[in-house]
């Protein structure tokens, strides 16, 4: 149990590792089940949030309502218009990447860099449910591509893998009998969504079939990351002297993967993983330098 929660402090190399292998040894049939992986990561992330904790987020309302809400529709527009030059699937992937949440493991960093992470917290659970709603009835439409399942079985498909998840777990701490219970397995909890977040990445770049367009992954995963960080660095600017400005920041220029993985793999197929997988590793080696600037800082 000890060696579980030491895994959130090796996440990074663990990612790195995982792409490796994702490509080495490829495994398509996790490739294509990558929305139980999700599930299973929400539910973690979720087994740490009580309704008391997001309670508690009153007083930040109102950042937490605009980094929910505003982030998806620019990064949206900025996804859709880096895909143009790029194939299908690098285009479908990226669209993807646009349309997800932010990354959960946002709040672990936020708390790395030595900011309030409640407020990450609430930005990623709220921007979670909009995605989950948003993303599978947008992505058809915006691809301009015929998807695997139509707009509603993916509708369904993500209230099950991260709306259900999300419920239960917030409502399991929340409950009296078990909150001990929860609270003294919380460094385990949070080594298993580390995990989980490697195996994703796995997962992810197991639909690659190989360095197939890895080359114009990567470019459009660099391309789509500067876009995010600039919008990240300026909500900084603008929210310099509140709480929200660093846990704002990270909120906006960490999109979760994970979400976006299912999403691209459950509409598209397994090659549409390429993108997500391969952003989910520069960006998490951004995001884990730039907590290790501002903790020192």
């Amino acid at each position: 149990m000890r060696l579980l929660a030491a895994v959130p402090r090796v996440l990074t190399p663990l990612a790195l590792l995982a792409a490796v292998l994702g490509l080495a040894l490829p495994s398509p049939a996790l490739a294509a089940h990558s929305d139980l992986l999700l599930a299973l990561l929400v539910l973690a992330t979720a087994l740490g949030i009580s309704f008391a904790d997001l309670a508690r987020l009153r007083e930040h309302a109102r950042a937490v309502l605009v980094l929910s809400l505003l982030p998806l529709p620019l990064l949206v527009g900025a996804a859709w218009l880096l895909g143009r030059p790029f194939a299908p699937d690098i285009r479908d992937g990226l669209l993807a990447v646009g349309l997800s949440s932010s990354e959960v493991a946002a709040v672990g960093l936020v708390a790395l860099a030595g900011a309030d992470a409640t407020i990450a917290l609430g930005a990623v659970t709220g921007s979670l449910v909009l995605a989950a709603i948003v993303g599978p009835l947008a992505i058809g439409p915006l691809s301009g591509a015929v998807v695997h399942v139509g707009s509603a079985g993916l509708l369904g498909r993500f209230a099950l893998v991260v709306i259900v998840p999300l419920v239960v777990g917030v409502g399991m701490r929340s409950r009296p009998t078990l909150v001990s219970r929860l609270a003294a397995a919380d460094a385990e909890r949070e080594g298993v969504a580390a995990l989980t977040v490697a195996v994703l990445v796995y997962a992810a770049l197991s639909g690659t079939h190989g360095a197939h367009h890895l080359g114009a992954a990567l470019l459009a995963s660099v391309a789509f990351l500067v876009v995010s960080v600039c919008l990240a660095a300026l909500w900084r600017r603008v929210d310099a002297r509140r709480a929200s400005a660093i846990p704002g920041a990270f909120a906006i220029a960490m999109r979760d993967f994970a979400v976006a993985a299912a999403l691209a793999t459950q509409a598209f197929g397994t090659s549409a993983g390429t993108v997500p997988g391969v952003y989910g590793v520069v960006m998490l080696v951004a995001a884990a330098i730039a907590a290790g600037r501002f903790s020192s800082a």
